[in-house]
């Protein structure tokens, strides 16, 4: 087919010539070119219009062009969609955006096949999200939050990593977060989930409301009070739930890092997501030791300082290494028990 992208801007934009308007026509007319210019449309979008692609209208759209070039003429100006609920992705550490929403779409597809979009977090950072519903939230560090683009009678996500929702109320309606080994039901609340895939527990944390917690198999586990905890051990299948402080495990959404008689494994995992760095522990009697403190913006540096003043540890990090392609590899630093300070603690 080779339809110019430029063609179809002018097009979007009431600009196009005759001649613009007879290839349009003879693109779309053609049923073996509906594979390319649905991937013409997906690539293209943001130079045809400046706002997101309207997932769940692309079928719309593409109607709406076939009907315009069933009346062989061209018309000056066309509006197709209204605008959707746009997702506000913003990165607090560093100030940048990533957004990335992948969109599935035939151009013949059944009205009942809902599209999907997914979010992605990059490691390092933290973004914040509105889901369709109004629902909306923060994903955190290197995860990902899959969702369809129209809510139906059920409200389900899907989560690998760790996020807070802040859910829009509809008893009609419930809202189901799935991670690989949990499912959370609420009608409306506040609660965090983390469920990273190279970690052994999922934790469901509740903030406000009232959640109930589903095994994979759908059969009901807990249901959660405020400062409420629930830890699930993926590998033994055993779960425990616990009184907390649930304003520590959300403080992350507001850019404060905090440990509450947290042991050097946890930590390390924290601060690796947080700061995109790989920590390896090199003598297992640190995880004898307990931390407590709160960190706000401060740097990997200044936070390592400052746990080494309160236990016997000390750290060295390794030169960076490059690819083949001379990208430098994640940060190394190696955490050692510090024999010399033992005697203090």
């Amino acid at each position: 087919m080779g339809l110019n992208p430029k063609i179809l801007q002018r097009f979007f934009e009431g600009k196009y010539s005759r001649k613009d308007f007879l290839e349009i026509k003879t693109a779309f007319q053609q049923k073996q070119n509906e594979p390319e210019l649905q991937t013409l449309l997906q690539k293209h979008w943001f130079d045809y219009k400046s706002e997101g692609l309207p997932f769940g209208d692309i079928d719309s759209i593409l109607d709406k062009i076939h009907d315009q070039i069933q009346l062989d003429k061209p018309v000056k100006k066309t509006r197709f969609i209204t605008t959707f609920h746009r997702i506000a992705a913003i990165l607090i550490v560093p100030l940048l955006l990533s957004f990335l929403a992948l969109a599935y779409f035939q151009l013949k597809t059944p009205k009942q096949e809902i599209a999907l979009a997914e979010i992605q977090c990059p490691l390092g950072v933290r973004t914040k999200f509105v889901l369709p519903d109004g629902t909306s939230g923060f994903l955190n560090s290197g995860s990902t939050l899959e969702y369809p683009v129209i809510f139906t009678d059920q409200r389900n996500v899907t989560l690998k990593g760790e996020a807070f929702f802040n859910v829009t109320p509809d008893k009609a309606h419930p809202f189901i977060v799935t991670t690989p080994h949990l499912a959370t039901k609420v009608l409306g609340t506040q609660f965090n989930v983390i469920a990273y895939d190279n970690e052994q527990t999922e934790e469901i944390i509740l903030k406000e409301g009232k959640v109930e917690v589903y095994s994979d198999q759908g059969q009901l586990l807990e249901t959660l009070q405020p400062d409420q905890k629930l830890v699930l051990n993926t590998e033994t299948r055993q779960y425990n739930k616990n009184n907390v402080e649930a304003l520590q495990y959300v403080s992350w959404t507001e850019g404060k890092l905090v440990f509450r008689n947290e042991n050097m494994k946890q930590v390390a995992d924290r601060l690796g997501r947080w700061y995109n760095v790989e920590i390896e522990i090199v003598d297992q009697e640190l995880l004898n030791y307990a931390f407590r403190a709160t960190f706000i913006d401060e740097p990997l540096e200044e936070v390592l300082k400052l746990l080494a003043i309160t236990a016997p540890l000390s750290y060295t990090e390794q030169t960076r290494e490059t690819t083949s392609n001379n990208t430098y590899k994640t940060r190394k630093i190696k955490v050692y028990i510090d024999k010399k300070r033992l005697d203090a603690f």
